[in-house]
């Protein structure tokens, strides 16, 4: 059903599918799978195989999705965490080595998996998770009530704007996945992403929107020798390297992801 419909990768969505319904992995699939199955749950199977087959991402029937080993909840008006992310956290925690009890910001924080992976996996951290989406923050403070990361304090707030609440110096690491699509090509893309919010796709006429902005306004944020870690488009690298390096940051770098682009952009600065 999901293949005829013209859904991606559907042998492994019927899979998840199945494993969060029925409480079935592989393992329980082979030991028990000429058991005959609960009519209702078989209810919610054929239910939940419907909406997949709009194009309703799998992510957001299941209601959570895993991040670096954490899990999030999300839905409808949250980002749903990818994999391409895992490239920019880990730069953040591995910059974040270089400090006592870093201070870190996550600017459009949005489910917060960035923000509550750092502050599980570095415990002396005190990290913000800044955003501006009502929905999205929803499952930002429910997220990091679930991981029971305390050391993780969500605020709602407009990254083009409250850069004014917190002293110059404040942060040892900033790090954003902002958005980074550029506005035309939006409803090209695959139609998962029609149903993810908009405010966090659309990076306005070229993609570098935000990136121009957070560089321009928050630099001032991090103390000297402190970091700017961003995630990029594909083909953004070398066009927000560039605007890094005009507003004084060093040694700008960048970190390749699985499929070999440069999708972690990443600089110094010191006053």
């Amino acid at each position: 059903m999901l293949e005829e419909s013209g859904v991606p990768d559907a042998d492994f969505d019927s899979l998840c599918l199945i494993g969060h319904i029925f409480n079935a992995d592989r393992t329980a699939l082979i030991l028990h799978g000429d058991n005959l199955a609960d009519g209702a749950l078989c209810r919610r199977f054929f239910a939940s195989i419907e909406e997949r087959k709009t194009g309703k991402p799998l992510q957001y029937i299941i209601g959570k999705w895993n991040f670096m080993g954490f899990d999030f909840l999300v839905g409808e008006g949250v980002l749903i965490p990818r994999d391409d992310t895992e490239a920019a956290a880990e730069k953040a925690l591995e910059l974040a080595k270089l400090f006592d009890k870093p201070k870190i910001i996550d600017l459009c924080s949005g489910s917060g998996a960035i923000a509550i992976t750092l502050g599980k996996l570095i415990p002396e951290a005190e990290v913000t998770a800044l955003e501006l989406s009502d929905d999205a923050l929803f499952y930002l403070k429910k997220n990091i009530e679930l991981n029971a990361a305390g050391n993780v304090t969500a605020v709602k707030g407009d990254v083009l704007e409250d850069h004014k609440l917190f002293p110059d110096g404040s942060f040892d690491i900033i790090v954003s996945n902002p958005p980074y699509i550029v506005t035309k090509q939006i409803d090209e893309l695959q139609r998962e992403l029609a149903f993810e919010p908009r405010m966090a796709l659309d990076g306005g006429e070229d993609g570098l929107f935000f990136y121009r902005e957070i560089t321009a306004k928050w630099k001032t944020k991090l103390r000297s020798g402190g970091y700017l870690v961003y995630e990029t488009g594909e083909d953004e690298h070398e066009a927000v390297r560039d605007d890094m390096i005009k507003h004084g940051f060093e040694n700008v770098g960048y970190v390749l992801d699985l499929q070999g682009y440069k999708r972690v952009t990443f600089g110094k600065f010191s006053i």
